[in-house]
């Protein structure tokens, strides 16, 4: 029983849509990794690949879904827990997955199609994910 006047809250203010896009991203960036690591193999062997570029774009995909699954994990367990400081680093992480992506569609020595559009689709779940954390966010501050 609390003591005095205070207001004990058991309803938690965890972010479900939040939630859903961290998983579905999980979900997706399993399919976005193995396209991805099987186009650049592709381009690798069909295309005049410069050798000084081939490994360190093949090298920033690996580095890339490092990040991913920290910034996915850092996600859920900041909204599950509604830990302010572990949402804002998972924001901080997102902008780095944002360039990634965007290295992967601009700086790219080559860009196919699909790698657009896998890259654009990655985004467009980022940036809901960064409107949903930032809410959550604002949703945990007010609750204090």
């Amino acid at each position: 029983m609390p003591a005095g006047n205070q207001k004990v809250d058991f309803l938690s203010k965890a972010s479900l849509p939040l939630q859903i896009l961290l998983f579905c991203h999980g979900c997706y960036d399993v399919l976005f990794f193995l396209a991805t690591v099987a186009i650049q193999i592709w381009k690798g062997v069909e295309l005049p690949y410069p050798r000084a570029r081939y490994g360190p774009e093949f090298v920033l995909i690996f580095a890339f879904i490092f990040i991913e699954i920290m910034r996915l994990s850092l996600g859920s367990r900041g909204n599950k827990t509604e830990n302010i400081a572990t949402l804002i680093l998972f924001l901080v992480l997102s902008l780095f997955s944002v360039l990634a992506n965007l290295f992967l569609i601009i700086w790219q020595t080559y860009v196919l199609r699909l790698d657009l559009i896998l890259n654009l689709v990655g985004i467009v779940l980022i940036v809901l994910q960064f409107l949903c954390s930032v809410w959550a966010i604002v949703r945990f501050g007010s609750a204090r």
